[in-house]
C-alpha cells in the first residue's frame, strides 16, 4: 500500500482548482501556466521547450507549488479515461524555493541555470513519450525501486538535454548545484549519486551525446 501511495504522488491524477491561476502559452507551444506568474520562469520554460519540438504537440501545464523532494518533478498526467483513450498529457510541477534552500527562490536562479534546470525535466517528457499510459505506471515503479534504473533515467534525461542543444545550460545549472551552499548535502549528494557528472557533460559533443541509454518500454 506504501509502495501504491508513492506511485500516486510521482504519477497524481489531474485535478485543476478553479482558484488556480492559470494561463495559456503562445497556442503552437501548447503550455498552460498554473500559478506561475513570475516571466523569467516562463520565458525560460519556454526557451527549454522550444528545443523539444517533437514535444510541442502534447498538452504540458508548468505548475508551481511546493515539493518536498525535490526542486521540479516531470510528470505524465494518468486519469482512468486517460488508459482508456491513450491520449498523452504531462507536467511539471516546481517549487518557489530550490531544495535544502529556503532562502534561494528559483525565480531568482540565473536564466543559463533555470533553462538548464527545464531542459533536464523535458528530457524526462521526451524518455517518457515512447511509452503507453499504462507503461509508466510500471515505469514509475522501477524508478522507485531500483537505484540502477533510477541513475538511467536521470543520465537519459541529460543525455536528452544535450542532444536538443542545451548542453552549456545543463552545465550552468549543475555548475551552481554543486557549488551552491546549501543547508545539507542532501540534494548534492543525489545530484551525484543519480546524474551525469560535470566530466561527463563536457565530453558529450552537443547535438550528438557520446552514448544514450535505450530504456525499454
Amino acid at each position: 500500500m506504501n509502495l501504491l501511495k508513492s506511485i500516486l504522488i510521482i504519477f497524481p491524477l489531474l485535478f485543476v482548482s478553479k482558484n488556480s491561476s492559470i494561463s495559456q502559452a503562445p497556442k503552437e507551444m501548447n503550455v498552460i501556466f498554473e500559478n506561475v506568474e513570475n516571466q523569467k520562469i516562463r520565458r525560460c520554460f519556454l526557451t527549454a521547450l522550444k528545443g523539444y519540438e517533437a514535444l510541442q504537440s502534447y498538452s504540458i501545464t508548468l505548475l508551481q507549488k511546493p515539493i518536498k523532494s525535490s526542486t521540479m518533478q516531470a510528470q505524465p498526467v494518468i486519469s482512468f479515461k486517460s488508459l482508456i483513450s491513450g491520449v498523452k498529457s504531462y507536467r511539471v510541477k516546481l517549487a518557489e524555493y530550490v531544495r535544502d534552500s529556503k532562502q534561494v527562490k528559483v525565480a531568482d536562479l540565473p536564466e543559463d541555470v533555470l533553462t538548464g534546470w527545464f531542459a533536464h525535466e523535458l528530457g524526462h517528457i521526451a524518455d517518457y513519450e515512447p511509452y503507453s499510459n499504462l507503461g509508466m505506471i510500471s515505469y514509475g515503479l522501477r524508478y522507485l525501486i531500483s537505484d540502477r534504473f533510477k541513475r538511467e533515467v536521470e543520465h537519459a534525461a541529460d543525455y536528452m538535454a544535450i542532444a536538443h542543444g542545451f548542453k552549456d545550460e545543463i552545465l550552468a545549472s549543475k555548475h551552481w548545484i554543486l557549488d551552491h551552499e546549501f543547508s545539507d548535502n542532501t540534494y548534492q549528494d543525489k545530484i551525484k549519486k543519480y546524474y551525469l557528472s560535470i566530466k561527463e557533460v563536457e565530453l558529450c559533443p552537443e547535438g550528438e551525446p557520446l552514448l544514450e541509454p535505450v530504456l525499454a518500454p
